[in-house]
């Protein structure tokens, strides 16, 4: 088992306090799901069969930051104080009640150009609104002299900077503090973007470029995947990264790829020891988990992670690799949103979770070197998570529960329709021995 003395370190500032700001999104009567109600934490977990919905909400939400990280946010009901050359803005909770009241009258006035925008096609829904969701009172406040910079204070009165060295006139200093809070609340800080991998992410990684070459007007695909066509189409690899980055890449390419994935004139290429070949000439597992790999290695930083029935083309076994690796990539300050219809996957990002969530110290760490785990595969304790299991009811349409964790007893996440296949695989077993 590997020593993690000195070696694994999450941000301690994050560690002593929570991130409490995150977007409910609610929708009714959209397509098939009669109605939900998604609030996007820093592990969001979406389970169920295929055709139940989880990729058309895994892109509305996209759609919804999309929409969020562009906003206009003017000053408005901000607090602002003059004191001799320096102003103070307060951006509290009447704020973004302001900011949310305006995307939601966005959202009802042009609902169906929205949708469009997200899908590029037609998407019934009767309703989709946003909700901005605090556990306890945050406010930001900019600070304006000669040039701006804005601080995050917690209601223990603990201040964290979120952007210094703002410049232009007091008003452009004024619209940019408010874009840097918006952002800041949404989880996408200074310098970070969202990227959604969908589940067709293999055949997209060999053949984007034949697409752009022939695309004519509007692609047809919805934004989400326009924007990943265009992540692989600009791709920049990055030259330098600090220890944890380093240690992610280092364990995916250990463990997940056996190799490593190689940017070379342009072209994505495999390597394994010294023979390096073209990506589609490399297995299906390769294929799967390059977007990852390419992800990690951008020049382009990504806050917001969506990944997309992640366990294509992925051994069970391995799959617990992939669920570690995406633990990690949570803890580097990232927010991670992923759906799967495999119960390998699902128990295994459970158990993880359940072991991380321990009280019981030394207990935990019995169990970590008795299953040879790390403490870098355990969420930090700052982080939060919610699951949601895609379920359709007798007319065909799609309920969406969002499951409850239960650490006693140690069930951690109830899979219901997880659960059910394993039923029925023993009784069947039961049947066949009989």
């Amino acid at each position: 088992m590997h020593s993690d003395t000195g070696m694994f370190s999450i941000n301690k500032a994050l560690q002593e306090k929570r991130i409490l700001l995150s977007i409910r999104v609610d929708v009714r009567k959209f397509a098939k799901i009669e109605e939900a109600s998604i609030k996007t934490e820093d592990f969001t977990l979406f389970v169920g069969d295929n055709n139940s919905g989880k990729t058309l909400m895994m892109e509305l939400m996209y759609g919804i930051v999309n929409t969020i990280s562009n906003w206009n946010a003017e000053v408005g009901c901000a607090k602002i104080t003059e004191m001799e050359d320096i102003t103070y803005i307060r951006f509290s909770a009447e704020w973004f009640a302001e900011i949310e009241s305006s995307v939601n009258s966005y959202l009802r006035d042009n609902k169906r150009s929205f949708l469009l925008e997200c899908f590029s096609i037609e998407i019934p829904a009767e309703e989709v609104k946003i909700h901005f969701e605090t556990a306890e009172e945050i406010f930001y406040v900019g600070t304006i002299a000669e040039t701006a910079y804005l601080e995050k204070e917690y209601a223990d009165g603990n201040r964290e900077n979120i952007v210094n060295d703002v410049t232009g006139t007091v008003g452009e200093m004024k619209l940019q503090l408010a874009k840097h809070a918006l952002l800041d609340m949404l989880g996408l800080p200074v310098g970070k973007k969202q990227l959604f991998l969908p589940a067709a992410r293999a055949g997209l990684q060999m053949l984007y470029r034949n697409f752009f070459v022939n695309m004519q007007g509007k692609s047809g695909m919805a934004l989400s995947i326009c924007d990943y066509l265009k992540f692989l189409q600009t791709y920049s690899p990055r030259m330098q990264f600090d220890e944890n980055e380093e240690d992610l890449i280092d364990f995916v390419d250990r463990e997940l790829l056996g190799g490593r994935i190689e940017y070379r004139n342009d072209v994505f290429m495999y390597r394994e020891d010294n023979c390096v070949i073209p990506l589609n000439a490399a297995s299906s597992m390769i294929h799967e988990l390059s977007p990852f790999s390419s992800v990690l290695k951008s020049e382009g930083k990504y806050g917001y992670l969506y990944y997309d029935e992640v366990e294509n083309s992925i051994h069970p076994i391995k799959q617990g690799s992939i669920a570690k690796a995406l633990i990690r990539f949570c803890n580097l300050g990232n927010k991670v949103i992923i759906s799967t219809h495999s119960d390998s996957l699902a128990g295994r990002v459970n158990n993880l979770i359940l072991v991380s969530r321990m009280k019981n110290v030394i207990r935990r760490n019995d169990i970590l070197e008795r299953l040879n785990w790390s403490m870098r595969d355990m969420l930090g304790s700052e982080k939060a998570v919610n699951v949601y299991e895609f379920k359709k009811n007798e007319k065909d349409r799609v309920v969406i529960e969002e499951l409850d964790f239960f650490d006693y007893p140690k069930i951690g996440y109830d899979f219901g329709r997880f659960n059910e296949n394993i039923d029925i695989l023993y009784d069947e077993s039961n049947c066949i021995m009989g």
